[in-house]
């Protein structure tokens, strides 16, 4: 998804967005993503829960969340 070395602006970016617009449930799935290749699992998984909170059918939240959680 994002280049590893630009990790941390991409973080920035969704942040940024999440406190505009804390209902944007994209916002939500991809900065758990780019917080996972982190290695910042336990954060990745808060965002992904929010995600389904706000998008219950959000396959791609679930199945991040559940690929996390069998690790």
């Amino acid at each position: 998804m994002q280049q590893t070395g630009r990790l941390p602006e991409a973080i920035e970016h969704y942040e940024q967005a999440l406190r505009i617009k804390p209902d944007y449930v994209e916002a939500h799935y991809k900065l758990g993503v780019a917080l996972a290749q982190l290695g910042r699992v336990q954060e990745a998984m808060g965002h992904w829960e929010q995600a389904l909170q706000i998008r219950p059918d959000y396959a791609e939240a679930h199945y991040s969340l559940g690929l996390a959680l069998s690790k």
